[in-house]
């Protein structure tokens, strides 16, 4: 069974993408919930049903003494906080700290997920983004590391997709700062196609995010 995207939806979204219909975040975003959406329900008896936490492993962060500046001051090490994950995928962080200040904390490698689970951004979306670079992370993030068959491109898409579905199921009401119960997101049940299927379909839409991104570059260089 095949599960890649068929060649006429590809032509159709790179058609928006290039065509520069596409230029909306919020038009792509529909886009690529509608597709997953078809496919999932077309061949979900087909795919493997898991827990998330059978096929990724967690993790968190701090933040190092800020009264200290030998944690911050002239640091290079990448530190994740809420304020960063504004795209799909993170290679720079607003502050970079030293390695007295990433001492404590854990340098995850690149191709983990981050996952804001506590700021005020998630009154109307849940931000996850794929690390580039290893990191560390703050308080407010928790990390995602696929593990076995599970592709994190995959695993990315699915929680872009389901975004608003995830906030609405998983988000914590009545707390002083927005928050989401990261404990049963943990425990949440994935219909997981093959790898080889979850490879297709991740690197399909990591193509039209690199097309989208060109694009807008292009649009921003051409307003000047």
């Amino acid at each position: 069974m095949n599960l890649a995207i068929s060649e006429d939806a590809k032509h159709r979204n790179e058609k928006l993408v290039i065509s520069g219909n596409c230029h909306c975040p919020p038009s792509f975003r529909y886009s690529r919930l509608s597709m997953i959406r078809q496919t999932s329900r077309k061949y979900a008896s087909a795919w493997e049903q898991r827990k998330l936490s059978e096929v990724a492993t967690f993790g968190g962060g701090h933040t190092p003494p800020m009264a200290d500046p030998d944690n911050y001051e002239d640091g290079y090490v990448l530190w994740v906080t809420s304020q960063d994950v504004k795209s799909n995928y993170l290679d720079r962080t607003t502050t970079q700290i030293t390695e007295k200040g990433a001492k404590e904390l854990t340098l995850y490698p690149a191709g983990s997920l981050v996952m804001v689970t506590r700021s005020g951004i998630l009154r109307h979306t849940l931000p996850v983004a794929e690390l580039r670079k290893p990191s560390t992370v703050n308080q407010d993030i928790r990390v995602i590391l696929p593990q076995g068959e599970c592709c994190g491109e995959w695993l990315l898409q699915f929680f872009i997709s389901h975004n608003k579905e995830l906030l609405l199921e998983f988000g914590k009401t009545g707390t002083t700062v927005e928050s989401v119960d990261f404990g049963k997101i943990k425990d949440m049940l994935l219909y997981m196609p093959s790898t080889v299927e979850q490879q297709q379909i991740g690197d399909f839409f990591a193509k039209l995010d690199s097309l989208i991104t060109l694009h807008q570059r292009k649009r921003l260089w051409f307003a000047k």
